[in-house]
């Protein structure tokens, strides 16, 4: 009998010890949730403490610190202790000194601080307490009973159990932070508002405290690859949008709009924005332009700092391309219509010629591929991609249903069909004719080129995006200029595809030898210098005309002879030099510029050819010179500039 009552009493001061455990400590569902919260707001770190035992007065000044926005003050008070108990060296020495300044903690009858003791009921309503804003003029019942029981009132610490003395559990100091953050604080004067104490410290969306990293535009933005630029999203934070219609007067705004990674447009600026313990909180999306002309550059081109638009200014960003808007080759200029992409601050991003949606769906396929699956679930099928180069130059592949080979290295339309899947539409280019571009009247033929205008240039294994302004002026002949796209009702140009424009697949090369048939050989070999590159080309036809000396242009592939153009007339022809230097010669009273590339070849009496520096050609009549032959890069009327010269002396 006596067994069974003992083993009843046993069992009864069990269940009474594990109810007060279960009063002194939360669920574990209970502190997780007020630890994630803590942690997205960077207040608390995984590295902080274990979740079992007793939370130290060391680590707890570093969480009180952090949940107060107090960051920066605990970092300037690093590195020097009034304790001689907390290390210099500590990682919460800063931490420490703050709570002391701010009044949260204090250090022990003994004058010491104990950071590796336990933190006491008491230490711990004290501390939440006077961050809310509380002193002790406002405590009812003194040091701590009146703080404890301010916190129990408040419902920062309903729930536990725990004694003034007892040491905190690590996980009921979490929960009791977590509750503090959003408790109203003292209001200051009877009319406040009431607010949180994470409202107030700049931890949650509190614009005057959040810091913005650095920040991207969206072009052609893959919500399935979860990155734009420097951006990678953390899929678990919210991405907030803000609009700005800048099209009425007064401007309207939507502000703080919940979106999707899918919902972000072209052009939309997105922000990662931090708060004051620099963790990222939220990614801001923007959609704020301003279009219109550029009235002014200001204070000049050279040092850009503000553009006014519509005579309107606007400061250019910590983040803006100043070489769109400086004396840069291809920069915007006073006069271009515009459309501005604004930040957060109303500063400008970035800038594009006012949007045309008319050329953005054109691009030029670099390459293309078919590829059989391997997978077992749909082992044999077959793929097919393409390597686009777009509107922005960037080059992207996708997918297509068909065969793309046919549009290899050609400009196309095309048009979404998924996210990553398009179809693809072949252009009919126009009939080879001469073309005659005005850059100065910024006109093609008799249409004028739109502010947006794209021009692709491509040779046989090459393709970029040039400017109107780069392209030679005067008539490009027949075949250079392959297809013309227009838009709107003035039919303005909006897209070009050129070929070679700078003929730079083509090389000057000039005859060193000729081998004709003699029984041996039944075709002509003919042995080409450029420079000191040496070639051959071989022919079953003689070509009419060629001797040793003439200057052939050979269209070449990378760095081999491709085929044979045509034999070149020379650009200018005299019998002496008047005068020459490392830039320029003198011919015929006419003065004419060399190419970075130009070279000298000298043909002497024997017949023989070698190529010399421009500062052995000899000036004046007595240099017994027969011919000076200069060959340029391009005609003469489109700015040409010599590349070949050759002076014969037989």
């Amino acid at each position: 009998m006596f067994k069974k009552i003992l083993a009843l009493t046993l069992a009864f001061i069990i269940t009474l010890s594990t109810i007060a455990f279960a009063a002194n400590t939360p669920s574990q569902t209970v502190w997780k949730d007020s630890f994630n919260e803590l942690k997205s707001l960077g207040v608390v770190t995984d590295s902080d403490f274990k979740t079992t035992g007793n939370i130290s007065r060391a680590i707890f000044s570093k969480i009180i610190v952090n949940a107060t926005g107090n960051n920066d003050m605990a970092k300037s008070l690093a590195g020097s202790s009034t304790f001689a108990d907390v290390s210099t060296k500590s990682a919460y020495c800063g931490y420490i000194n703050a709570s002391i300044k701010k009044g949260y903690m204090s250090a022990l009858a003994d004058g010491s601080f104990r950071p590796n003791n336990a933190l006491t009921l008491a230490q711990l309503c004290t501390a939440v307490i006077r961050a809310l804003g509380y002193t002790d003029s406002d405590i009812v019942g003194g040091w701590p009973g009146g703080y404890i029981e301010k916190a129990e009132n408040l419902g920062i610490t309903k729930g536990f159990t725990l004694k003034s003395g007892d040491s905190v559990p690590v996980t009921t100091a979490i929960v009791v932070i977590d509750r503090m953050m959003n408790t109203y604080i003292k209001k200051v004067n009877p009319g406040d508002s009431d607010k949180t104490l994470k409202d107030t410290v700049g931890l949650a969306d509190d614009q005057s405290n959040l810091t913005y990293g650095k920040p991207e535009v969206a072009f052609n933005f893959k919500p399935s690859s979860k990155k734009l630029g420097s951006i990678t999203f953390n899929t678990s934070l919210p991405v907030l949008r803000n609009t700005v219609n800048n099209s009425v007067t007064p401007a309207t705004s939507t502000i703080g709009e919940s979106i999707t990674l899918n919902d972000i447009k072209d052009k939309d600026v997105v922000y990662p924005v931090y708060n004051k313990l620099n963790v990222l909180i939220y990614y801001l999306v923007l959609d704020n332009k301003v279009d219109g002309q550029i009235t002014s550059i200001l204070p000049s081109k050279y040092a850009p700092k503000s553009i006014k638009i519509n005579n309107i200014e606007y400061q250019l960003g910590d983040y803006a391309n100043l070489s769109s808007f400086n004396s840069s080759k291809g920069a915007f200029k006073v006069g271009d219509t515009i459309s501005a992409v604004l930040g957060y601050d109303g500063k400008v991003v970035e800038a594009y010629y006012t949007d045309n949606s008319d050329n953005k769906d054109y691009a030029f396929v670099e390459n293309t591929s078919t590829v059989v699956s391997k997978d077992a679930a749909d082992y044999g099928k077959i793929y097919y991609t393409v390597d686009l180069m777009l509107v922005d130059g960037t080059t992207k592949t996708y997918k297509v249903k068909e065969d793309p080979g046919q549009y290899k290295w050609k400009l196309i339309k095309y048009s979404a069909v998924t996210e990553d899947t398009i179809t693809l539409m072949n252009l009919t280019y126009m009939t080879p004719t001469d073309v005659t571009i005005d850059k100065y009247e910024k006109k093609i033929n008799q249409g004028y080129a739109a502010d947006n205008i794209k021009i692709f240039n491509y040779t046989d294994s090459t393709v970029r995006l040039v400017n109107l302004n780069d392209i030679p002026n005067g008539i490009l002949r027949a075949g250079k200029v392959q297809y013309i796209g227009t838009t709107g009702d003035f039919s303005d140009v909006n897209i070009m595809l050129i070929n070679d424009v700078f003929d730079e697949q083509y090389k000057n090369c000039v005859v060193q030898k000729i081998q004709v048939p003699d029984g041996r050989v039944n075709s002509y070999t003919y042995t080409l210098l450029s420079g000191s590159n040496k070639y051959t080309y071989t022919t079953q036809a003689e070509i009419p005309g060629a001797t040793v000396g003439a200057v052939f242009k050979m269209k070449m592939y990378n760095t081999s002879i491709n085929s044979f153009a045509q034999i070149k007339d020379p650009d200018a022809l005299g019998w002496f030099v008047q005068a020459v230097d490392s830039k320029r010669i003198m011919i015929n009273n006419w003065v004419y510029m060399f190419s970075p590339e130009m070279t000298v070849y000298l043909v002497d009496y024997a017949g023989n050819i070698s190529v010399k520096k421009v500062a052995d050609v000899v000036t004046g009549t007595n240099a017994s010179y027969t011919s000076v032959k200069l060959y340029c890069d391009r005609p003469l009327n489109n700015g040409g500039r010599v590349q070949t010269m050759v002076i014969s002396m037989k």
